[in-house]
């Protein structure tokens, strides 16, 4: 076999297995995860390279009540987590919210912030779902709360 063939094969080969391809992004979540960039960057915040290292699944969660999660990991790339029934059950509004939580917490390593505004409509989107402000994410007050997020 030609030496010149083998080494062009094997670069083929080596180049073929990047990270990036190995990171996992559902591609029901990926148009939600390419809005969240395109929010930030509106905002003058660069995500890119935090959700170029970003893996994202849609399955069962079988904790109660729990949407989504974030989990970040030092070993390997932060990962966040919708759970399918939620999904399946959502409409676009409720799935980009859910989606821009878990962003927030895996890109923006932002925490649950349970304050409230005097209605009582909780003021950021990173709250935590076990107190008592009211979520209000609506196509009015979407706006409001990127700016928020993206602070």
């Amino acid at each position: 076999m030609n030496v010149k063939y083998l080494f062009f094969s094997m670069l083929i080969i080596l180049s073929a297995c990047s990270k990036e391809d190995e990171l996992h992004v559902d591609s029901y979540m990926k148009p939600y995860i390419d809005r969240f960039e395109k929010e930030a960057k509106l905002r003058g915040v660069d995500v890119s390279g935090r959700i170029a290292n970003l893996e994202a699944y849609i399955f069962d969660i079988p904790d109660n009540g729990v949407a989504g999660l974030c989990r970040h990991n030092t070993d390997s790339p932060n990962r966040i987590e919708i759970d399918i029934v939620y999904w399946n059950k959502s409409n676009d509004l409720e799935k980009e919210y859910v989606v821009f939580h878990e962003l927030g917490h895996c890109v923006l390593d932002r925490v649950h912030n349970d304050e409230k505004d005097a209605q009582g409509n909780c003021v950021t989107i990173m709250q935590s779902g076990t107190t008592n402000c009211i979520p209000n994410y609506t196509e009015e007050t979407r706006e409001s709360y990127l700016d928020e997020l993206f602070e």
